[in-house]
């Protein structure tokens, strides 16, 4: 097995995520402002580029088919855990193997957050009668 082209296939996998979903933070931080403004048709069309940003983020899952690919390779369990499969590779390529599983995981936890906080603001601008918003 030639690591080196299994940890480069991994952590280009990996950055691609992280490029993808730095990608759809950006869109929903876009959509925030758009929301506090009550540009609905703004909201109409970053709607639609969050739903192909997040189907391309679910079609891609580079990252799902490298770990198994190297776990399979390590001989690990189909459902290994990334510091298992880190392990598998020589030492000097485990900090940077470290750092891009946690900021993947940092970012999709980042990314639930703001769906649900868009979702809020949502149903608090869009769906409320004009004199309910202006109470507030």
């Amino acid at each position: 097995m030639d690591t080196k082209l299994d940890w480069d296939q991994l952590v280009g996998a990996l950055r691609n995520e992280l490029q993808e979903k730095g990608g759809l933070i950006g869109l929903l931080n876009q959509q925030t402002e758009t929301l506090y403004r009550g540009d609905t048709a703004e909201n109409v069309r970053l709607e639609e580029q969050i739903r192909t940003q997040l189907q391309l983020i679910l079609r891609t899952q580079g990252r799902d088919h490298a770990v198994r690919q190297t776990s399979s390779a390590f001989q690990l369990q189909e459902d290994v855990q990334p510091n298992e499969v880190i392990r598998g590779f020589p030492d000097f390529v485990h900090p940077l193997l470290e750092a891009l599983f946690s900021e993947v995981e940092r970012l999709s936890s980042r990314v639930k957050e703001r769906l649900k906080q868009n979702e809020g603001l949502k149903e608090r601008f869009l769906f409320q009668t004009p004199s309910a918003v202006l109470s507030l």
